[in-house]
């Protein structure tokens, strides 16, 4: 079996902790024959790629602290391993580029002054630059707020460049981890509907982000909505585990490219240089 996992992040991202060596030997022991590190380039308002606002604890509107990520020394980073591990794992230049809608100019140059093989598009923040991990699910409406964050991603995709589009169903990781409350998917049908017909004419796909399964929780997204996507045409798809340690990089990457099977899905995607190509789900 060919695996890839294609979402993963290093020290190099803020919320990372694994050398990128250390990395490449979990991918090795996991059997994996790609990986693609896609640390963290978060875009905000009014601000340079390779800021991260930090907000503190949920509710906490105070701003905490302002980081900034080391793009150089990912970079030379990135092309160290990538010699050193020639012939035994392939690593793919990757970037997880939090909603470029925000600040155009910054995610184009950046994306024109980094040298990449794939990159997710993501939504993290919305209104003033906050992630919707610091959102207090008790007193948010989850359906209002979701269908909110699917304008997001549809202005996301009329604006961004990206490959793939990042977890598709966010916000409803951190609604079930902290109420215990799932949400039902049948009244967001057709406005998924209209926004995989939207990334499948771009020539974009989207991610089947595994790493909820690492805690007894879902995908990102789930079955339903893979098939629905599948149903609209989709064919470009990335199975990721959103790693931020080496533990759990390789993790739950066959179950899902059997979900993917189960869905509908003859291939899953790889990148090189940003242009995909098509492995068979043996």
């Amino acid at each position: 079996m060919y695996k890839a996992d294609y979402h993963t992040h290093s020290v190099f991202s803020f919320d990372g902790s694994e050398e990128l060596r250390n990395m490449c030997e979990a991918a090795i022991a996991a059997g994996l024959s790609e990986i693609a590190i896609t640390d963290h380039v978060d875009i905000y308002t009014g601000m340079p790629a390779g800021y991260l606002i930090n907000f503190g604890e949920y509710g906490d509107v105070g701003v905490k602290k302002l980081l900034i990520m080391d793009l150089q020394g990912l970079a030379r980073g990135l092309e160290e391993v990538r010699e050193e591990y020639r012939g035994r794992l392939k690593v793919l230049r990757g970037a997880e580029l939090g909603q470029p809608q925000v600040n155009r100019e910054a995610a184009r140059d950046y994306l024109r002054s980094t040298q990449l093989d794939f990159v997710i598009g993501s939504v993290h923040n919305m209104e003033g630059d906050r992630d919707v991990y610091y959102y207090d699910f008790k007193d948010i409406d989850p359906a209002k707020l979701y269908f909110h964050y699917l304008d997001w991603l549809f202005d996301m995709t009329l604006q961004g460049d990206f490959d793939v589009m990042g977890h598709i169903t966010y916000p409803l990781r951190y609604l079930y981890e902290r109420t215990g409350k799932t949400l039902d998917m049948k009244p967001f049908e057709e406005k998924l509907r209209s926004l995989f017909r939207c990334l499948t004419e771009r020539g974009r796909g989207i991610e089947l982000n595994v790493s909820g399964l690492s805690k007894g929780g879902f995908t990102m997204p789930e079955l339903p909505e893979l098939k629905l996507y599948r149903e609209c045409g989709g064919e470009v798809i990335t199975v990721g585990s959103d790693a931020h340690k080496a533990q759990y990089i390789g993790a739950f990457i066959e179950e899902g490219q059997e979900m993917l099977r189960a869905a509908g899905f003859k291939y899953f995607t790889v990148f090189e240089n940003r242009q995909p190509s098509f492995i068979p789900l043996d």
